[in-house]
């Protein structure tokens, strides 16, 4: 499907995502996680030490200022609630970044659709959008991340950046780079530019982390 196109391609991930963000409000966890909790806590004391956590790096910090915002556009909410709609809108953000990147691949509307709600009602991303958890601020990245892994000819700085944002909000997702290397390895680029593209990814994605 063509990128410019009109209809499902610029309406239903949309749909898919506001979808997801009512499913997430009509039923937040009333059993908070830990990290959560303690991350909740950082916040409310706006202890910064604490916050930069070396797992999650930069959750809590935009965390805080998403709690600040929150509470200087309304009423005074807790920090534990505003982490929790923070999480919702990021999972829902991503299930209808992934529902438009199917549509871009081709797929057809009902079944990018399906896709992008199963996504979005699946055990682990239900857990993680209804609680205020350390997880999410990272699945917008890895999802256009992932998208643009799939293209003919990957673009190395572009992966390589939002690979970096994604580790920085959670460690666990340096997981991705053999998924990154083997889609910029096996694109169609010849033999010596494939390695030099390689080569760019790997030392934006070390530099940036390592600053």
């Amino acid at each position: 499907m063509n990128r410019s196109s009109s209809g499902p391609a610029k309406t239903l991930p949309f749909l898919v995502g506001s979808s997801a963000l009512a499913l997430y409000l009509s039923f937040p966890s009333l059993r908070h996680n830990f990290d959560g909790v303690a991350c909740a806590i950082a916040v409310e004391l706006g202890d910064l030490r604490h916050l930069a956590h070396g797992n999650h790096l930069a959750y809590g910090l935009v965390g805080l200022l998403f709690h600040r915002l929150l509470n200087g556009l309304g009423p005074v909410i807790s920090a534990v609630w505003s982490l929790q709609l923070m999480d919702s809108l990021l999972g829902a953000l991503a299930a209808g970044l992934f529902t438009r990147s199917l549509l871009r691949r081709g797929r057809q509307a009902g079944a990018a659709a399906a896709a992008g709600l199963g996504l979005a009602v699946s055990y682990g991303w239900w857990l993680r959008s209804v609680d205020a958890q350390v997880y999410l601020l990272a699945a917008p990245f890895m999802v256009l991340a992932f998208e643009e892994t799939l293209s003919e000819r990957p673009r190395p700085l572009r992966p390589a950046a939002l690979h970096t944002a994604a580790m920085l909000a959670h460690a666990s997702h340096a997981c991705f780079a053999p998924v990154a290397v083997w889609s910029l390895l096996k694109s169609e680029r010849p033999a010596g530019e494939a390695r030099a593209a390689l080569g760019r990814y790997l030392a934006l994605c070390f530099f940036a982390v390592l600053a």
